[in-house]
């Protein structure tokens, strides 16, 4: 019982961090007229958590490895509680665009512990699963972060989003110090060559890759889709986004079904190439089939839950990806490195040639991306394997 407690409270930590992706998305209009700014530099301030992850997210990694899951986990969520209280102090866009970045750093921190946490304190038989669910903590937590700040107006909702925010990251700090023992001391992982070798290590730079491939394309076309489908349907994009972003909800389902396939011993390969597959086959319909608009949402349903089942898949394997146990917040660190990317990278090249060349093309590279992180997994033997606990 006091695993299941344990594992609970890191999922909600995790929902409660990831909101800060989300919680800006909302004012970005408001936000460029309240700093005299463009729209699209406005959208920069949601990105910009990214953007340690995707630069160094290796590094945060290693910290975890030298330092302790726990101590780490409650600094990087101090750190980023810090950095949300003082949203509302910032005087210029440069400073809130940096405060914007320290968040992503004690984002990238937490996230990384976390995942180690999750791994401690997870029953070996059920170890699969738990990552698995573990995984969905993203897209929930920048949900329900959206639809939190969409609640919030007046000139001073930086503040309240800020410290209402900062109080519940805090108390996830609480809890963590509460409910987890010390991390054990341990000389075995550093910051130095232990950690370097992590990254030349073929299964974990394979299985990253895979990550940063899978990200890019949820992201990709979760923006893509409005886009192509608002036409058709006669509705404005932002009308069509709203649809199409509740339609993203069923995605869960695809991180919970793929942790209990693991769970059951079906190869992750299997359930990899499968969850490819039929996810490929959805986004085709969706996007490229000329269907009435709720059909073309189910499709999209369709695609958010198979797809959504690849992260999951690759989290659950991050113990086995890693060298040594003691590597395993490296190889987390470098996945959500990769993971970063993809969702830096992806959307704009995917919008990108969807104005030069349509849809088709488009769609042609969000397929060719999933092959991508099919193939990167493809001859690592572990990943072959009937069973994936332990």
């Amino acid at each position: 019982m006091l695993a299941l407690v344990r594992f609970l409270v890191v999922l909600a930590t995790g929902l409660v961090t990831a909101a800060t992706i989300g919680k800006l998305v909302p004012h970005i209009p408001w936000l460029a007229t309240a700093f005299d700014t463009s729209l699209g530099l406005a959208g920069l301030l949601v990105s910009a958590v990214m953007v340690p992850g995707a630069l160094i997210g290796w590094v945060l990694g290693a910290v975890v490895d030298r330092f302790g899951a726990k101590r780490v986990a409650i600094g990087g969520i101090g750190l980023h509680a810090l950095a949300s209280f003082c949203l509302p102090y910032a005087t210029s866009f440069g400073a809130l665009a940096a405060l914007r970045v320290v968040e992503g750093v004690g984002y990238s921190l937490l996230i990384v512990a976390a995942t180690v946490l999750v791994f401690r304190v997870s029953a070996v038989r059920h170890r699969a699963l738990a990552l698995s669910v573990w995984s969905s903590f993203a897209p929930i937590g920048f949900a329900l972060g959206q639809w939190a700040a969409a609640g919030v107006s007046g000139v001073d909702r930086l503040a309240e989003i800020g410290e209402a925010h900062a109080a519940l990251l805090v108390a996830a700090a609480l809890l963590l110090g509460v409910l987890f023992p010390a991390d054990a001391r341990t000389r075995a992982a550093t910051v130095g060559r232990p950690a370097r070798s992590a990254l030349r290590y073929p299964p974990a730079l394979r299985a990253a890759g895979a990550f940063g491939c899978a990200t890019a394309v949820l992201l990709s076309a979760v923006a893509l889709a409005p886009l192509v489908l608002a036409p058709a349907a006669g509705l404005s994009v932002a009308e069509t986004a709203r649809l199409t972003a509740l339609a993203a909800l069923p995605g869960i389902i695809g991180r919970f079904g793929s942790g209990w396939l693991l769970d059951r011993a079906l190869a992750p390969l299997t359930v990899f190439a499968s969850s490819s597959i039929a996810g490929t086959a959805c986004l085709l319909a969706c996007l490229l089939a000329p269907i009435p608009i709720g059909l073309a949402l189910v499709f999209f349903a369709g695609f958010q839950i198979c797809i959504g089942a690849l992260p999951a898949v690759l989290s659950a394997m991050l113990p086995h990806v890693a060298p040594t146990p003691a590597q395993l917040g490296t190889v987390t660190g470098m996945s959500n490195q990769t993971a970063n990317l993809g969702n830096l990278i992806g959307p704009p090249l995917v919008l990108s040639v969807f104005a030069a060349a349509g849809a088709g093309a488009a769609s042609m590279v969000l397929v060719a991306t999933v092959a991508l992180g099919l193939a990167a997994i493809s001859n690592v033997a572990v990943f072959r394997a009937a069973r994936v606990t332990g």
